[in-house]
């Protein structure tokens, strides 16, 4: 069947609407809403992103960088860039924050906007291969259905935006390079994500590289280009705050990639991610490493194989817009098989199994403890593979029969998806609305009489865990929402030794009696409590309030004091 030429593109109305179909289907049109806060609030990293955005939205534009967010963790100042809570849209949202209510969440517009552009640029990219708009539309619906994408919407927004490398992989297999999408793309993602921008950086300078070899472009424009983009994009680092000294604190906990990824269906995060497939849940380090293929891709994959192999020595049907070079194909494949090894780690694991490790050197090893969830380096490998075989089927197959295998095997894709997708609706209808445990009007009190929050969690949690103490983001939402400040924040790099220097002295003054300046405490260490209300000749108030034990240098009369007769006071 051909389709009649016409003064638009019909195939981008169809790509949006299928961007906006899937974003619907995937989560439900409710988690757009600015005031839904209940589906961001009852996440797993979602509440630190958006908790990130209350300070920030709080705090002066007087000063350097814009990204500073001091007031979210004081103990061991952050940046906006440390919350997650994605800088490309929470700067400009400032601006317009007076304007703003109370409780605004913009990750599901963010969300929505980032459904729109994985269908746009998958779109584009497939113009590569095929002028065919059947092929384009289905293999879009491929790219649109990506488990690494679907999985990172509503758990991570921020890695949700993989529609970047989607952009990239367009500009690298272009006929010509091009420097200035080039430029604003970096500038972008490094408003948008650390990790992004460390693969997109690999993809440009892979690119660079290949004009290089093909004399496409002089060794003075590549020097030049790379000057006018690195100064760009270092000063927006600066600004948005990753030029400070915790983005750079390691952590000893890494994740690694399983090599048994493509057919790993199970993740304790969100559940089963397979219809007709049987679960197979690994271990939570490898989490980041999640990648299951879906069965609809397996199937293509294997039909790409068997055809490939069939007609490697026959004719090669071409249906392609673009020809593209092999020096392509082969700076993509070096570039994110790079990416790649880095994502294995010198562990190398199949099904949790170790078959193997290997020392690395101290430089690597300290670039593995700062970039610690390395197994997301694998994404560019996943985009590239899907669409090699889409590349593969247009050159060994007819077009009419890649046609009907798409629709069949994307139906197929659909419907092993079809798990998750209830899953996830079922997860976020049952967050419609999120309430705080701080119901008493005598927290407004407080709010009014203090500036900063003392936020003292179980001894046995570590401040990188703080985000699962169950008080913790009502507290640090009251804080946020009241111009307040608090002690401790779940922030991705933390300065711990500075952290845990400024715990120890807090609980020394509290032990003699003594509060910091325009301080309130809440005391979640059981412990603890109990030896604060005994310690003699204090003049702090001790009592409790919806549950939590608080800690109050002056009088509050109405607050329900704490008995402290057991200490024979």
């Amino acid at each position: 069947m051909n389709f009649p030429k016409t003064g638009y593109d019909w195939t981008l109305w169809l790509t949006l609407l299928m961007g906006l179909m899937a974003f619907w289907i995937w989560g439900g049109a409710y988690t757009i809403a600015p005031g839904h806060v209940g589906w961001v609030m009852s996440g797993l990293d979602t509440p630190t992103h958006y908790q990130g955005w209350q300070f920030f939205r709080h705090s002066t534009w007087w000063q350097w960088p814009i990204g500073n967010n001091t007031a979210n963790g004081s103990d061991a100042p952050g940046t906006i860039v440390l919350s997650d809570s994605i800088p490309l849209v929470a700067i400009p949202f400032k601006l317009l924050s007076p304007l703003l209510p109370k409780d605004f969440q913009y990750f599901g517009l963010w969300a929505l906007s980032c459904f729109f552009l994985q269908g746009w640029f998958a779109r584009k990219l497939l113009g590569r291969l095929t002028n065919d708009p059947v092929v384009k539309l289905l293999g879009t619906a491929f790219f649109l259905s990506a488990t690494i994408f679907l999985m990172r919407v509503y758990l991570h927004p921020a890695l949700s935006a993989q529609w970047v490398l989607l952009a990239a992989f367009y500009l690298f297999f272009d006929t010509r390079f091009r420097a200035l999408p080039w430029s604003i793309l970096l500038c972008v993602t490094v408003l948008v994500h650390a990790y992004l921008f460390a693969m997109l950086l690999v993809l440009w300078f892979a690119d660079l590289i290949q004009r290089l070899w093909r004399g496409e472009y002089t060794l003075t424009k590549v020097c030049v280009h790379c000057l006018i983009t690195a100064f760009a994009v270092l000063a927006l680092m600066w600004a948005a705050g990753y030029l400070v000294h915790s983005s750079t604190i390691t952590a000893g906990i890494r994740s690694h990639l399983d090599l048994f990824f493509p057919l790993w269906t199970g993740i304790r995060v969100w559940g089963e991610w397979s219809r007709f497939l049987p679960a197979s849940d690994m271990d939570l380090l490898a989490y980041d490493g999640f990648g299951y293929f879906g069965l609809g891709f397996i199937l293509i994959l294997l039909v790409a194989i068997a055809s490939c192999v069939a007609h490697a020595a026959g004719k090669i049907h071409r249906q392609g817009s673009e020809v593209q070079p092999p020096s392509s194909w082969i700076a993509a494949s070096v570039a994110c098989g790079a990416l790649f090894v880095y994502a294995l780690g010198n562990k190398i694991y199949f099904s949790q199994r170790l078959l193997f490790s290997y020392p690395l050197v101290p430089w690597l090893d300290h670039f593995y403890d700062v970039f610690r969830a390395s197994a997301r380096m694998m994404w560019p490998t996943w985009y590239l593979l899907l669409f090699a075989v889409l590349y593969i089927l247009l050159r060994s197959m007819p077009l009419r029969y890649v046609r009907y295998l798409l629709a069949f095997c994307l139906i197929v894709q659909f419907a092993d998806l079809s798990k998750p997708v209830m899953d996830m609706r079922n997860k976020l209808a049952a967050n419609h609305t999120w309430h705080s445990v701080m119901t008493s009007p005598l927290w407004v009190d407080l709010a009014v009489r203090y500036k900063h929050v003392g936020y003292l969690q179980p001894a046995t949690i570590p401040v990188e865990w703080v985000t699962f103490v169950p008080s913790y983001h009502s507290v640090a939402d009251f804080a946020a929402i009241n111009g307040m400040t608090i002690n401790i924040a779940y922030l991705a790099r933390q300065d711990q030794e500075q952290i845990a220097k400024a715990r120890a002295a807090r609980i020394a003054l509290l032990k003699r009696g003594l509060a910091e300046p325009e301080t309130f405490y809440i005391v979640e260490d059981e412990p603890l409590w109990k030896q604060l209300i005994c310690v003699p000749g204090s003049t702090l108030w001790y009592g409790t309030i919806d549950g939590l034990h608080i800690v109050v240098p002056d009088s509050l009369p109405d607050l329900s004091l704490e008995s402290r007769a057991a200490c024979g006071v």
